[in-house]
């Protein structure tokens, strides 16, 4: 099978001017809807009034707006979409599209990209859009290569223990080095730090985070099943971390092996959730109940609208996966970690904020009684991707797996 490889810049570039005009698009006519809605209560009560005889003006009326918002949308779709053509041209004549990359920061230009993907990943995918983030390993900042034989040019070194570290909701396998101060040891990544303490490699998911959590699960485990096949030596345990959202792609793994998975369910030890909000996220219930509310009344219905927008990755967090429930034969040992921006006495800190994104209650929700959980106070939530405190507990998920066997 051939594998898709990473759009170049060019092609992002592309990708973000088709969106733009899809935006204008969509905007222009929720403007236009609630344009509409307004015009239309008191030509109503003048119809009402005057036994309709104001219908003639109204229909008038009507036609010029459809007219004006009809072309606002087509010439905004339209000029972005020229300007789309014209980088693809540019990008097909160049002899190397890879001097539009070399003339952009790749790193700015992905994280820009994982954010929009994690607001319009579906749509993107949907749209066979270029900016779409396909799903991918990395290693030492590079993409995995697909064959045994390439992966062991790229990493002579693979070890028999892999941890594969899931990024959050709009982020990207960079977000692991946040905070990370070349002066202060401490703040390594996660990664770098347990390949120097244990003989583990740690690799990086890398996906559009728009996409909801059962399509992501099951592409990333087609991944690992045959990254397993493919790994340069046999592979004896696999852990993985996911930081918020990438903690529930984990767990759905975990959840939906079967008896075809044989090779994972021998392999997956341990599953570590950083924030992830197991019971659902507060934000993400606002926006839903901000949507039902709005859509309720006509006047404003086109702002339910704009809320209703949001991706089925930002809908999968309303209400998560439930809490942890008891598997016969589930041999995965599950690590919950939880903070809050408040101390451990803050009680309205920690049922209310939680750690700004996801509250105490939400990140350890077990109902097996078997999950270790673990809670920090006065971290918040991208604190959770690279901080010292949360390295000594991975320390200690990696030496119950591994010592036993070293």
């Amino acid at each position: 099978m051939t594998k898709k490889s990473e759009p170049t810049t060019g092609e992002k570039l592309e990708g973000t001017l088709m969106l733009v005009g899809d935006t204008i698009a969509h905007t222009a006519t929720r403007v236009h809807e609630f344009h509409r809605a307004i015009s239309d209560m008191p030509f109503k009560a003048v119809g009402t009034a005057t036994l309709n005889a104001s219908k003639p003006v109204e229909e008038v009326h009507n036609e010029i707006t459809d007219l004006v918002y009809s072309a606002v949308r087509e010439a905004g779709k339209g000029v972005f979409s020229g300007a789309a053509w014209v980088v693809r041209q540019a990008n097909q004549s160049l002899a190397s599209p890879q001097i539009i990359d070399q003339a952009m920061d790749d790193k700015r230009v992905s994280a820009i990209s994982s954010a929009i993907n994690g607001v319009f990943g579906d749509h993107l995918a949907a749209t066979r859009n270029p900016m779409q983030v396909r799903m991918n390993l990395y290693a030492n900042g590079q993409a995995l290569a697909a064959d045994q034989a390439a992966i062991m040019a790229q990493l002579p070194n693979a070890q028999n223990h892999l941890v594969i570290f899931l990024h959050g909701l709009c982020c990207n396998e960079n977000s692991w080095q946040m905070y990370y101060n070349p002066s202060e040891p401490a703040t390594r990544p996660y990664g770098d730090k347990l390949e120097e303490a244990f003989p583990v490699t740690a690799l990086y998911l890398r996906y559009n985070t728009g996409r909801n959590i059962d399509a992501n699960s099951r592409q990333f485990k087609r991944i690992l099943n045959r990254l397993v096949r493919n790994w340069p030596v046999a592979v004896e345990s696999i852990t993985l971390v996911g930081h918020s959202m990438g903690g529930l792609i984990s767990r759905t793994v975990v959840e939906t092996l079967t008896d075809e998975d044989i090779i994972l369910q021998r392999a997956i030890r341990d599953v570590v959730c950083l924030g992830s909000p197991h019971a659902g996220a507060p934000l993400a219930r606002l926006a839903a109940a901000g949507e039902q509310l709005f859509d309720r009344f006509e006047l404003s219905r086109p702002i339910g609208r704009v809320l209703g927008v949001r991706s089925r990755g930002i809908r999968d967090l309303d209400h998560g996966l439930g809490a942890l429930q008891t598997r016969d034969g589930h041999e995965v040992m599950f690590h919950l970690v939880g903070s809050t921006i408040g101390d451990h006495g803050s009680s309205w800190l920690n049922t209310t904020v939680g750690d700004g994104l996801v509250t105490p209650d939400s990140a350890l929700a077990d109902d097996t009684g078997k999950a270790q959980r673990v809670m920090f106070a006065q971290k918040h939530h991208m604190t959770l991707l690279n901080d010292p405190d949360v390295y000594l507990e991975l320390e200690v998920v990696l030496r119950q797996n591994l010592v036993q066997k070293l």
